[in-house]
């Protein structure tokens, strides 16, 4: 019973909590858009998405403004 009970969480983080966070992008894609999949984003990256490899992400370098 708990297995269906935790079958059931995981299916609903999927569905809802997921795509509202962020969503998963090919690694190719991720690149086109100037960004990279990294395990870990540099200081000066910013998190866009996440990268259909395995516990990757797509980082982005961030733009700040000069005074």
């Amino acid at each position: 019973m708990k297995i269906f009970y935790y079958l059931l969480h995981f299916l609903c983080y999927v569905s809802f909590i997921l795509p509202a966070t962020c969503t998963l992008v090919d690694p190719n894609r991720c690149s086109q858009q100037f960004g990279y999949c990294r395990r870990h984003c540099f200081k000066n990256e910013k998190q866009v998405d996440i990268c259909l490899s395995p516990s990757k992400i797509c980082c982005v370098e961030r733009l700040f403004e000069e005074d």
